[in-house]
This record gives structure tokens, C-alpha cells and sequence, in this order.
């Protein structure tokens, strides 16, 4: 009420930063189309203040879409970025204008030489830079619904996908050609992790999907077990990172599901998993979540 007061004085009905209609009285109020609460516009898993300024009132359909997205969200069919201004951050949408000038601008042009010419000599130039490759190994054990996959395809929609599947220890590369595979696998690699944000982003990709195989996909006996690795490794130049990122696979992953997930060195030195765990050992147990998004999952699990 304090901050209802503090932003709106004494109007009782507003919309929130979505165009979605908010009323005074229905704090809290799941059972009202105006129900809303209050959000922390940086979430607190990236370190966000219980403070005025990095409080934001809104819908509670709203807070639930935005949970503990960031920097891009989607709340009420419109796009939505968190941006550090100052001292302190604040949620901007991404319109129409901003996206269809991004496409302008990544537009290309072979017919025009010195644009063909320039982007060949930029990109022989950068054959021997650093290069860092993100890895996820993913295992489930009896998938009983493959719309499981679906979603992990959409998760991780700009990824590189490849999938295993094996029944009596033969390992294919067809998926879900029958209903007795015992173990299912995806490996999901990103080759071009320039930046820490990068890496944090994948890792965050990885919570989500931690957060729903353990609140809602396992409760709704969608599989039965599952395990996330996450690696970053290293690689002097584009020539060795092909050579040697493709063995990067199951091979020493194998027997009883333990700890669901799972991050290596190089993932915890270059995100904000360095605040939570060390890199005492080649994999270090990392078995964590969204936690508002998982108390909402149990309770959808439950209907």
C-alpha cells in the first residue's frame, strides 16, 4: 500500500508497464482480474535490492511471466528488456520500430563486391581468435512424453541441437523410434561464447529447465529421471575448436542418475555461480532454481 501510495497517490485503478489493469484493493488477489503484487525489476538472483527504486508494482499474470527472465522477457504478448540506467535499472519494451531496424542494420548484400570483399577479409581475420564453446548434456531416463523435447528445442531455440537415444545400450541417432529407449540424451552447444553474458544467459537457460524437470515435468511423470551438465571449454583457434568440441560427449557420463546438474570450472569463474560454489573438482553439483517459478509449477502440477 505504501508503494501504491508512493507511485499512483490516491487513483485506484491503473494499468501496469504491460497495459494490464490493476486495482488497489486486489493486492495479492489471485482470484481477481486485477490482482497484482510487487516485483523486483532486477530479480534477486542477479543480486537485486529490496529497495523503492528496484520495486515495480504489476499484475500478478505479469510477475509470473517475468519471474527471473533476464535481460529479455515476455509479458502479456509484448517483448521486454532490463536495462542498467545509472545507479539502477529499468524495464523497457523492445517495439516493433527496434526490431525491424535491427533486421535494417544485419541486413546483407552479395551482389555489392565491396560488401562480399570486406565481410571475407573481416572474417579471415578472426580464424585464430579465442574461442570458448558451451556444452549441455542432458539425460533422461524413460521419457514418456516427447513434447519434452519440443520444449527443450524451444528453450534453447538458437542453439546447435543433436539427440541420442538407447535401447539395450545401442546408441542411435533416431529419436523415439519406438517406446523402449531407457535413456534419452541431448547435447546443446553453443560455438561462440564471446562474453561472460553469454555463458551467464546459457546458464541461466539451464535453472529454467532444472526448475521444470524438478516441479513440473517429473511430477507430472513426464520422465522419471534427468541430469544437466553444463561446460565452457577453451579453445586456441576456430581449426581446434571443430577438431575437438565434438568429443565432447556422453563418454565419461554413464551409470545411476546422481545430483541433477551439474557446471564446470570454467562455468562458474565466468558467471554469478562464483558466489554460490567453487571449482574444487572437475563437475561441481549446481542444483539450483527459480524459486518462484517452482513454487508456481507445483502448484500448476497439482491441478
Amino acid at each position: 500500500m505504501r508503494l501504491w501510495s508512493k507511485f499512483y497517490g490516491k487513483t485506484t485503478k491503473v494499468k501496469d508497464f504491460t497495459g494490464r489493469e490493476i486495482a488497489k484493493g486486489a493486492y495479492n488477489n489471485r482470484n481477481s482480474e486485477f490482482g497484482w503484487n510487487v516485483d523486483h525489476i532486477l530479480p534477486q538472483s542477479r543480486g537485486g535490492k529490496t529497495a523503492d527504486y528496484n520495486l515495480i508494482i504489476c499484475h500478478i499474470s505479469t510477475n509470473d511471466e517475468k519471474t527471473d527472465k533476464f535481460p529479455v522477457f515476455n509479458a502479456n504478448g509484448k517483448k521486454f528488456e532490463i536495462l542498467k540506467v545509472e545507479n539502477h535499472y529499468e524495464i523497457r519494451e523492445i517495439s516493433k520500430h527496434d526490431s525491424e531496424q535491427q533486421n535494417e542494420d544485419n541486413e546483407t548484400n552479395f551482389y555489392d563486391s565491396a560488401y562480399g570483399v570486406r565481410l571475407y577479409k573481416n572474417l579471415k581475420g578472426i580464424q585464430n581468435k579465442h574461442r570458448f564453446v558451451g556444452s549441455i548434456l542432458i539425460r533422461f531416463k524413460n521419457v514418456h512424453n516427447t513434447a519434452i523435447v519440443d520444449f527443450i528445442e524451444q528453450l534453447f531455440d538458437n542453439e546447435n541441437l543433436s539427440y541420442f537415444s538407447s535401447s539395450k545400450s545401442k546408441e542411435t541417432f533416431l529419436l523415439f523410434q519406438n517406446n523402449n529407449w531407457e535413456e534419452t540424451r541431448i547435447i546443446i552447444r553453443d560455438y561462440d561464447m564471446a562474453k561472460k553474458e553469454d555463458i551467464q544467459n546459457m546458464l541461466d537457460k539451464c535453472i529454467l529447465l532444472n526448475t521444470y524437470l524438478g516441479y513440473y515435468f517429473k511430477a507430472v511423470n513426464c520422465v522419471d529421471e534427468y541430469e544437466i551438465r553444463f561446460r565452457v571449454d577453451y579453445f586456441e583457434n576456430k581449426t581446434d575448436m571443430y577438431k575437438q568440441s565434438q568429443n565432447i560427449d556422453f563418454k565419461e557420463i554413464n551409470g545411476e542418475f546422481g545430483a541433477p546438474f551439474f557446471i564446470n570450472d570454467l562455468v562458474v569463474v565466468n558467471t554469478d555461480a562464483n558466489t554460490k560454489v567453487k571449482p574444487t573438482e572437475k563437475w561441481i553439483k549446481f542444483n539450483y532454481i527459480f524459486t518462484n517459478l517452482a513454487k508456481n509449477l507445483e502448484k500448476e502440477a497439482s491441478k
